[in-house]
């Protein structure tokens, strides 16, 4: 099978899980995209990557009249959204559907606004599924999306972010510390798991700029947003094979004696820092692009 294929299945067996986990850990991040696409009643509104439609339920709640567009490559993200639609009754506001965000299945300028927040590391070709996005907005619409990254190092929160990196380093020295999702990465080397035969999202941020220009986008803004989470041992786990692609895709390509044992030794060592008053951190952000289509 193709990444697309192996990605989408490997979010398949974790849509519970993975929609738990979002609602309480992304839905700042996801109010604060809102907030920048600034809707109107009457938008017509695509989620692009939308999971299990943390973004998309969300926007819908500012839309009367207008229409929200779910997709999402993963069928079992699909369904877990179209229930949750269905239980906050927006189920007729919003329409979620499975499909490729390098080939969407629009017509050109068929959207006011176009949200995607932790997607676009995830295609294979991110300036085509940014291509899509500019050819499916109006003359006007704008876009924000959302991409997983630290601030900018200059930038006052780029600063902070330095400064509590070396704090970080000096309590992860002294056992006081261990950070998601390293932590997991580098107890599944130690026990012999490669994850370089795993296939899975950039490890580097592409330059979202300019491929943002690239494709046509004009008045480009950036917009960072982060948290730290202190969790308990079980959601520093469900946290890191959750979120984590290439060690949720190893993870779920292993035997379940070889998982067992992993995890006992990571609670174990959870355990070990928290006999000393340490912490199980779990630091996200994402730098959230604005771009209109002129």
């Amino acid at each position: 099978m193709d990444y697309k294929k192996i990605d989408a299945a490997s979010y398949d067996r974790v849509a519970p899980e993975f929609d738990r986990l979002t609602e309480w850990l992304s839905t700042p991040i996801a109010m604060r995209m809102i907030e920048l696409a600034h809707l109107k009643p009457s938008d017509c509104i695509l989620d692009v990557g939308t999971g299990t439609g943390l973004l998309a339920l969300r926007a819908a709640r500012f839309v009367v009249g207008g229409r929200v567009f779910g997709v999402d490559h993963s069928s079992g993200m699909i369904e877990q959204a179209r229930i949750k639609a269905r239980q906050s009754g927006l189920h007729d506001t919003v329409i979620f559907n499975q499909s490729d965000a390098e080939q969407l299945e629009f017509s050109d300028q068929s959207f006011d606004v176009v949200l995607s927040l932790y997607a676009l590391l995830h295609f294979p070709n991110p300036l085509r599924a940014l291509g899509e996005m500019y050819r499916v907005l109006r003359p006007g619409g704008h876009a924000v999306i959302g991409v997983g990254s630290g601030p900018m190092p200059l930038s006052r929160n780029g600063v902070l972010h330095g400064v509590q990196h070396f704090i970080d380093l000096i309590a992860t020295a002294r056992g006081r510390l261990l950070t998601a999702p390293q932590f997991l990465r580098h107890l599944m080397v130690e026990h012999g798991m490669n994850l370089n035969e795993t296939q899975g999202p950039r490890t580097s941020q592409p330059r979202t700029e300019r491929m943002l220009r690239q494709v046509g986008f004009k008045r480009i803004r950036k917009h960072w947003q982060g948290r730290r989470e202190d969790l308990d041992p079980e959601d520093f786990w469900r946290v890191q094979v959750t979120f984590a692609s290439r060690e949720r895709i190893r993870l779920q390509q292993a035997p379940a004696q070889e998982i067992a044992g992993l995890k006992q030794e990571f609670l174990e060592r959870c355990g070990l820092v928290r006999a000393k008053n340490g912490r199980l951190v779990y630091p996200h952000g994402a730098m959230l692009y604005t771009g209109m289509r002129g």
